[in-house]
């Protein structure tokens, strides 16, 4: 019994010596979005219920919500990697803005004065965020992955020590993986949910380049908007 009692004792520690290794070599990872992400995950989420439920009061929410957050866009280059499902040049399509929210949730609104104040209120705030600059906040652009697996590559650079994170939104609604490796080619996380939308943070253990591939498993294309801090 004793000798039984030591060998466990000795395997246990060895158990907890190697996942103390393994730790020292995955980065940390950690799913809890910021502030700005989490704003602009909110604001998305209204804008698809407002659009499919002609709801004016979610349009206007949203934008009031995107309106309050700075962004600046995102300099990368997005290679497309795939094969085009339609045989034509694919448009871009635009995410969702603050400007243009608000002009359909005015649409949606009509004459309801119980809106007109709020309109006018997010009217301010969309126009200061129009003139302020994007010197702050999270980084965006918008791009497409080509249908039946085509993916898109980025190479985006984080800073050691420093959460990393990045939410890729769904404009078409296609069911898109994402998954981000370091300059070696070594996975560092993935989200392969069948959520529409992608969403990953980490803290990178060095400061470099890390490859971004957002793989479309839909039949169809599908144009999405980046976001990374």
């Amino acid at each position: 019994m004793k000798k039984i009692c030591i060998i466990l004792s000795l395997f246990c520690a060895f158990a907890s010596f190697a996942q103390s290794e393994m730790d020292e070599e995955k980065p940390a990872i950690e799913q809890e979005a910021s502030a700005d992400i989490s704003a602009i995950q909110t604001a998305n989420a209204l804008a698809k219920y407002g659009y499919e439920n002609n709801s004016a009061s979610a349009l206007i929410e949203a934008a009031e919500i995107l309106a309050q957050v700075q962004t600046q866009k995102l300099e990368a280059t997005a290679e497309v990697q795939g094969t085009n499902a339609t045989g034509e040049k694919e448009a871009i399509k635009d995410g969702y803005t603050a400007e243009k929210l608000l002009l359909d949730g005015k649409k949606l609104a009509g004459k309801d004065k119980a809106l007109s104040k709020w309109i006018a209120e997010v009217e301010k705030l969309v126009k200061k965020s129009g003139t302020r600059g994007a010197d702050g906040g999270p980084k965006s652009q918008c791009s497409l992955a080509y249908g039946g697996g085509g993916k898109t590559q980025y190479k985006v650079p984080f800073y050691a020590n420093e959460p990393a994170e990045i939410y890729i939104e769904s404009i078409d609604s296609a069911d898109l993986d994402l998954y981000v490796y370091d300059e070696n080619w070594n996975l560092i996380t993935k989200d392969t949910s069948y959520a529409l939308d992608c969403y990953v943070r980490w803290y990178p253990r060095w400061t470099g380049r890390f490859y971004v591939i957002i793989q479309n498993k839909s039949r169809w294309n599908s144009c999405f908007q980046i976001f990374t801090n």
